[in-house]
């Protein structure tokens, strides 16, 4: 029998590319404000801060494992309303932690590299010191705490992008549909992240689950890259044509205080798993290769063949 995974925030960038992979190998369910049709998964349409009716979903559903998405992921808008930043990341997420611990299903948080002040050389491993500079860190910071009180927790670091199963556009999506578009990009030369391809993310959640990773662990990109050198090399693996001007971010003016080193090491998860995973120029050459198999059509059918 199929074990079963409950997604929040299933029709998100994350949540709607793992229930669409992963669907024949799980059964799936989830709950998201916004409608998602994916072939043999169960979504239902509503809040996530209805408590009441998220208990009674997952009481009904009985998973085995609980994978959180969703997120107030806006930097800025976190720091206008911290209130409502604070509900979602934090008392959302101590909420479902505290119900996992419950029903003895394992819960698989997806935090940020937002947690790290972003001033030391190198990457960001496991242990380097947790001290966010804005709201939505802080907030991602503190849940992490209460998924790691219980021992089957799962806390993944990481920073995605991919293709869309709703009409919106992630970070690679954006710079690819600019440049298509032979508009301007102005990116940062001085903002270094380490992004992983959903679809190589989910595969790697897959193997967490069948193996029971717990703990926290950093599921990105080998390496870092800086913002302005991934919308090149998008541009360079594309062949598109735009132009990408080079940008620092101490010109921009922002809300919220971004961290500027966001690099993280993945060697524990790697050691762990036995696996290898993309750089990210790697990832780039994936992303493409799944536009040209068609993939982002065959996400948003959802496995109907209407």
């Amino acid at each position: 029998m199929k074990r079963a995974v409950f997604i929040t925030g299933i029709a998100g960038l994350l949540g709607s590319n793992i229930a669409y992979i992963l669907r024949d190998r799980y059964r799936i369910s989830g709950i998201d404000r916004n409608p998602i049709r994916i072939k043999d998964v169960n979504n239902r349409v509503g809040s996530v801060l209805d408590y009441d009716a998220l208990r009674s979903m997952i009481l009904q559903d009985r998973p085995d494992y609980l994978i959180h998405c969703a997120a107030l992921v806006n930097l800025d808008r976190c720091e206008e309303v911290p209130d409502e930043a604070w509900e979602l990341n934090y008392q959302l997420t101590k909420f479902l932690a505290d119900l996992c611990g419950e029903i003895h299903c394992k819960m698989i948080f997806i935090s940020s590299d937002a947690v790290f002040a972003g001033n030391v050389a190198g990457l960001n491993s496991e242990t380097t010191a947790v001290a966010p500079i804005s709201v939505y860190g802080k907030t991602k910071a503190a849940a992490e705490q209460e998924v790691l009180k219980d021992p089957r927790g799962l806390v993944v670091r990481t920073n995605i992008y991919g293709y869309n199963f709703r009409d919106k556009s992630s970070f690679g999506e954006w710079i690819k549909n600019t440049l298509e578009s032979q508009l301007e990009l102005n990116m940062f030369t001085d903002l270094w992240f380490s992004p992983i391809l959903v679809n190589e993310l989910t595969e790697i959640l897959a193997m967490c689950m069948e193996q029971d990773v717990s703990g926290l662990y950093h599921i990105c990109s080998t390496g870092s890259i800086s913002k302005y050198d991934m919308a090149v090399e998008i541009q360079k693996v594309f062949g598109l044509l735009g132009t990408i001007n080079k940008a620092s971010m101490k010109h921009f003016a922002f809300k919220a205080p971004r961290t500027q080193n966001m690099g993280m090491d993945n060697t524990a998860i790697r050691e762990r798993l036995g696996i290898s995973i993309d750089t990210p120029e790697e990832g780039v050459v994936r992303f493409k290769k799944l536009w040209d198999e068609g993939y982002p059509k065959q996400l948003k059918k959802g496995g109907y063949d209407e």
